[in-house]
């Protein structure tokens, strides 16, 4: 089988994606690359916009399989970078963060126009110069064509991460060299670079410090963020990549706040916005997944056995969107089984018996089934907040959430809760 960097000619190149070879030479020079993009702006939580140039689906598509080719050539190689955590499987913001919680002194370093930054001579270069690589000129120019939108790397394109990243590389390990020589931690996630120390002498250095690293970054064709960077004291909030860090890995307050806000509005009135824009339930879940993610996180460091019977207030919120979003938002009447098995034999009898019950299943033309009933897929995140297991105890568990007289008042009776949120607010109309 035919490795990355064994491919010799442009043909070679799209049989190893398996792409059409008409096709490629079609988009690079008949369609032209700058012509496949479309642009729109993001704004940023400070007030500015973000540029996107997202590629049509054409370019797109190819741009896919290029960047998955060069995930694996990389995986394969055994070239990891450590210190990289944007972009990277099994990494993210969490993963950064955790490297300085709980630090004396936290630096941050913002690079402008990070991914402008890469321009069409360097991706090129580095695939034909970089050892894991050493593509010829014909090859890596083709990989720089299908990369960049008017000779750079845009944000938005699905190579710009991992080549972004592979570009990197030699910079981040440069980086931690003189990271390591004034007693730092070093993380990067893109252009947000993260220092930190327990060594207070470091507030002696500093000045030294920066100038090293900026000769670095400036040698790797980068350049500093003055208005961005900063340094951060233990006895002041400390941030790394949006998340608080001093003891715990915490979100913003006013994210937890905002996000509790949200869902308020959602059970009283059926919608909610982020952002100013229609938002929908999946968006709210992301937000309470990502806000249980780090306090399941606080609880290890705690030593807390949190479970069902003694939930945070934070854990608390998240039971009772879980509730609204399976048992009372449902578009489809649910249907709640005992056991796992149990659905398989209702939606095997259903199919069945379709022509008897058309308000249950429903037969196309083309032979599938729609069902118009929803069945309650039982999850260990359900099992850690709702109480819901498979067997009669389960089912009894789910049963208390409707019942304002359990015995042990170990469940809210949210069913009553919700209805009464929607009349108060209707009457207020």
């Amino acid at each position: 089988m035919r490795e990355f960097n064994d491919i010799g000619t442009r043909n070679e190149l799209a049989d190893f994606l398996k792409i059409p070879r008409k096709q490629l030479s079609y988009i690079l020079y008949v369609r032209g690359v700058n012509n496949l993009y479309t642009s729109f702006e993001i704004r940023k939580k400070n007030g500015g916009v973000r540029k996107i140039k997202a590629p049509l689906e054409e370019l797109k598509d190819i741009q896919r399989k290029l960047a998955e080719a060069l995930y694996k050539h990389n995986k394969k190689a055994g070239k990891k970078n450590n210190l990289s955590h944007a972009f990277e499987k099994n990494k993210n913001i969490i993963t950064n963060a955790k490297i300085h919680r709980n630090k004396r002194l936290i630096l941050n370093i913002d690079l402008e126009n990070f991914f402008e930054s890469f321009h069409f001579g360097r991706v090129r270069g580095f695939f034909t110069k970089n050892k894991n690589f050493l593509l010829p000129s014909e090859v890596a120019t083709v990989i720089a064509q299908l990369s960049c939108y008017e000779g750079k790397l845009p944000q938005g394109a699905p190579t710009s991460p991992i080549i972004s990243n592979l570009i990197c590389g030699i910079l981040d390990y440069r980086l931690l060299k003189v990271a390591k020589k004034y007693k730092l931690n070093y993380t990067r996630y893109a252009d947000d670079l993260t220092f930190s120390t327990n060594d207070k002498n470091f507030l002696n250095l500093q000045t030294k410090f920066h100038e090293e690293i900026s000769k670095e970054l400036i040698q790797a064709g980068f350049k500093i963020n003055e208005k961005k960077t900063r340094l951060q004291y233990k006895d002041s909030r400390q941030v790394v990549t949006g998340l608080v860090v001093n003891r715990k890995i915490n979100v913003n307050r006013i994210f937890y706040k905002e996000t509790r806000a949200m869902a308020h509005q959602l059970y009283k009135q059926g919608n909610f916005k982020i952002n100013g824009k229609y938002a929908n339930l999946n968006q709210l879940e992301g937000r309470f997944a990502f806000i249980n993610q780090l306090t399941r996180y606080n609880n290890k460091i705690d030593g807390d056995k949190h479970s069902f019977y003694n939930l945070s207030s934070r854990e608390l919120q998240y039971q009772k969107f879980l509730f609204y979003k399976n048992f009372f938002a449902n578009s489809k009447p649910l249907i709640v089984t005992e056991g796992k098995t149990d659905i398989v034999y209702l939606k095997a009898a259903l199919k069945k018996l379709c022509n008897e019950y058309p308000d249950l299943i429903s037969k196309d033309i083309d032979g599938t089934f729609e069902f118009k009933v929803s069945f309650l897929k039982k999850t260990k995140r359900l099992g850690y907040f709702l109480n819901i297991q498979d067997g009669g105890t389960g089912l009894k568990n789910l049963n208390d959430f409707f019942n304002s007289n359990n015995a042990k008042k170990s469940a809210t009776n949210y069913l009553s809760y919700f209805k009464k949120l929607v009349i108060l607010y209707q009457k207020n109309l």
